[in-house]
């Protein structure tokens, strides 16, 4: 996806990984099933095969802080409430 939405045909560009999974009551299950998932796929957190993850509810993955105001796994929702309300 564009690295900057706001200059979408820039050229730069920035590998995104969206997970959305049915979550349940129990938030230990919920995030085990999530590492079993990323095991089987052999996708880590701390590695650079994805520039942003975006994950549904609440995760114990392992995060790394890119920059003072970004971290590469972020939450859906709040990033949803974010963009939803931030000022242009």
């Amino acid at each position: 996806m564009p690295k900057d939405s706001g200059l979408p045909n820039n050229g730069q560009r920035e590998k995104v990984l969206v997970v959305w999974r049915k979550l349940t009551d129990d938030i230990e299950q919920d995030n085990l099933m999530l590492d079993e998932w990323f095991q089987k796929n052999r996708i880590n957190t701390r590695d650079f095969e994805f520039d942003t993850i975006y994950v549904n509810g609440s995760n114990n993955l392992p995060n790394l802080k890119l920059d003072d105001e970004n971290w590469k796994v972020r939450l859906i929702e709040e990033e949803f409430m974010k963009r939803m309300w931030e000022a242009q």
